[in-house]
């Protein structure tokens, strides 16, 4: 081998060790020189990449997740109960191209599922344009039948190839039926649909957010390489006024009433009459807004306020109102009701009772029709048109209700009115009211005098907790004296306690005002009116002395004989009523003279058949009914001024009695008959009294009292 001397550069060799020839050497330097020129394009790809990437490639390395919140809650007065809210379910699919028998398996999953064989065969044998199977199709969405979602299991084992089930998020309803025409529904597309869902979407619906990022080769999310980052925006949740018990009772007894009276449609309300604040409104039929699919549009209407009816013999508080305030007639004016018949504009009016020259009072208390024209002639057609607008007849009453939902009725312009209309409007026909507008008319009755405007929207909370909305009521719109609305009130007391309420309107522990309405429906010729259709109405307050709430009931075409307000709504009244004071812990309350209308007895004493005052106590399922009521709900009076009755007198006045070692029956008799309000804690026997025996009556506001069911000894209370 040739010897290299110093300085000299080694010649290139192959791996034997001979030096390269001229053609090895001319292909090395080609080589590289290759791999050098790659070696340069790599760095200048990864410079425009890294620094001036395309759209294309960007789009490739950026991955977009939409970010979600859950819409508002809607809860009721007390922000307590959901009357509704979000429930996530499960929703089922299949890969049909994975089912080698689908019709075994639309006979093994359909009936686990409600759903029907063939139809659910028919959708997993569908074909692509093609020829091929899909490879996605819907076996049932938004499963929420408890033994559905348990069948679910089975039928991921049976069929884990093929199936796969997603969680998706539905409004859900949790008190179903309750308050479900106010309420309204949002559909399966997550779009509001009626009621105060659509009327307060902007509050209640959610804002999606964006989140946006670059992502490694396996397409996962950078977070040190965020793009764009915006947070969803949960909806607001809305309390409204509405109490899902009171609500419920309505809907309960409406409903018992339909069917007892074989009857196609009933309406109720209930009311604040001071604030115009709704503790329950009801449409029946019902529906429930979590299947909402299942039922017409027509059931789904809320007719408590798109539908009007002719309210007969309650609408006749306007014109008694009108007379009194302008001076012409007081509860004494006789009135001569012409044994019963009477043509004052050539079409004779009849009264069920014909009676001769009475009092206004028994005109009113006895619902005359002959009565009621003669005063309204008194007023003439000007006057009464302007004190029919004024009890707000003609017009919506509520601004909660979406544009257009509301009815204003029909209430003719003066220009518009027959030689009939004198005769017929002061009696409730030849007009059309929605029950909110009969209930606010009573309200302006039991309120001293003001029309509120109802409402059942009380504010709107944001995630942060401020209010985006909080109710305010308007200006106050005095429409008569306050003195004009106190004999109207003891006009309505005395149609329930003697008139065409008596009996069936009353309530045991509170004095009742109110009246009631017959009115025949429009003939469905739409000419003239039906012989045997009727609208039935019963609308009033209690109690009589301070009424803390109105209540206005309406039920259709009841088939039955005694077709009369009185008859088919006052019990609903009643109930309802009852119901609702005892939950506002109202006190039972004083009982109206029937003669005078002045307070002279306690509501647990009732005149006897021979005149003597007799002492009548509730029954023990009636202390059971109210102690269950009452227990642990007696809040603040708010001011409520109580009437008692005379305890027993001692020097300074009545002294609070020592209850210890009472029954509940004996300690609620005892502060009953003082009129003290109570807050029993606990079951069985007096164990411990606040204030204590001794204390001055006229100081007591509210007696709290301990049971317990071991009776107390006669040392239990010795510290020693």
């Amino acid at each position: 081998m040739k010897r290299r001397r110093p300085g000299e550069k080694a010649e290139p060799q192959s791996p034997c060790g001979e030096p390269l020839s001229a053609p090895q050497r001319r292909r090395l330097r080609l080589m590289l020189a290759c791999f050098l020129a790659g070696f340069v394009l790599v760095v200048i790809r990864l410079h425009f990449v890294h620094l001036l990437p395309n759209a294309k490639l960007s789009e490739n390395l950026v991955a977009e997740k939409p970010l979600t919140a859950p819409r508002g809650d809607i809860l009721d007065r007390n922000a307590k109960l959901k009357l509704a809210t979000n429930r996530e379910v499960p929703s089922l699919s299949v890969d049909p191209s994975k089912l080698s028998d689908p019709r075994r398996f639309a006979e093994s999953v359909a009936p686990r599922l409600g759903l029907d064989v063939d139809v659910l065969f028919q959708r997993v044998s569908q074909r692509t344009a093609s020829g091929k199977p899909f490879q996605f199709k819907w076996v049932k969405r938004w499963i929420r039948e408890e033994a559905q979602v348990l069948a679910l299991a089975d039928l991921m084992i049976e069929w884990e190839d093929a199936l796969a089930v997603k969680k998706e998020l539905i409004r859900h309803y949790p008190q179903r039926t309750a308050a479900s025409h106010l309420l309204g529904y949002v559909n399966r597309n997550g779009d509001a649909s009626e009621g105060l869902e659509l009327s307060f979407d902007k509050h209640l619906r959610s804002e999606d957010g964006i989140y946006k990022a670059r992502t490694d080769g396996k397409r996962r999310m950078l977070e040190s390489r965020v793009l764009e980052y915006s947070p969803a925006k949960a909806g607001e949740v809305v309390q409204l006024t509405i109490d899902v018990n009171m609500q419920q009772k309505l809907e309960l007894e409406l409903d018992k009433r339909l069917i007892a009276c074989n009857a196609s449609q009933g309406m109720g309300v209930l009311m604040d009459p001071d604030t115009g604040a709704i503790y329950a409104l009801a449409t029946r039929p019902a529906y429930d807004p979590n299947f909402y699919d299942d039922y017409p549009a027509e059931q789904r209407r809320n007719k408590a306020i798109t539908d009007y009816f002719e309210p007969g013999s309650a609408f006749k508080i306007v014109t008694a109102a009108a007379a009194i305030e302008e001076g012409l007639i007081t509860q004494s004016t006789l009135i001569d009701c012409e044994n019963g018949s009477f043509n004052p504009y050539g079409h004779r009016i009849s009264d069920f009772h014909k009676f001769g020259v009475i009092p206004f009072s028994k005109c009113f208390e006895e619902s005359s029709n002959i009565a009621i024209i003669k005063v309204a002639k008194m007023l003439g057609p000007e006057r009464l048109d302007q004190w029919m607008r004024s009890f707000g007849f003609g017009e919506t009453t509520s601004h909660d209700f979406s544009t257009g939902a509301e009815s204003p009725g029909i209430l003719r312009t003066r220009k518009n009115w027959n030689g009939l209309s004198m005769g017929s409007l002061p009696m409730g026909q030849e007009i059309g009211v929605t029950i909110l507008q009969l209930a606010r008319a009573f309200a302006a009755v039991a309120n001293g005098g003001i029309l509120v405007e109802p409402y059942f929207i009380e504010r709107a909370i944001a995630s942060d907790n401020t209010f985006t909305y909080q109710h305010t009521a308007p200006e106050a719109r005095r429409i008569m004296s306050e003195s004009t609305a106190a004999i109207m009130r003891d006009l309505c007391h005395r149609v329930v306690l003697n008139g065409t309420a008596k009996d069936r309107a009353n309530i045991k522990e509170y004095s009742v005002g109110g009246k009631t309405g017959t009115a025949q429906m429009l003939a469905k010729s739409g000419r003239g009116y039906s012989k045997d259709r009727y609208t039935t109405v019963f609308a009033g307050f209690a109690p009589v002395s301070d009424p803390k709430v109105v209540c206005a009931i309406v039920i259709k075409e009841p088939m039955i004989r005694e077709h009369w307000g009185g008859f088919v709504c006052g019990p609903v009244f009643r109930d309802v009523v009852r119901d609702a004071l005892i939950r506002l812990n109202v006190p039972a309350d004083q009982k109206y003279d029937e003669e005078v209308g002045v307070v002279t007895a306690s509501v647990s004493e009732e005149q006897g058949a021979d005149g003597d005052t007799i002492t009548e106590r509730l029954s023990e399922a009636d202390i059971l009914e109210l102690e269950l009521a009452m227990e642990g709900q007696l809040e603040s009076l708010d001011g409520l001024e109580l009437l008692r009755s005379d305890g027993d007198v001692v020097e300074g006045g009545a002294l609070l009695p020592d209850l210890m070692g009472l029954s509940k029956r004996q300690a609620y008799e005892a502060l009953s008959d003082l009129g003290i309000p109570w807050d029993p804690q606990g079951v069985g026997w007096v164990i411990s009294q606040n204030p204590a025996a001794g204390t001055p009556v006229s100081i007591v506001q509210l007696c709290a009292l301990e049971f317990s069911r071991k009776k107390l000894e006669p040392d239990d209370d010795d510290p020693s």
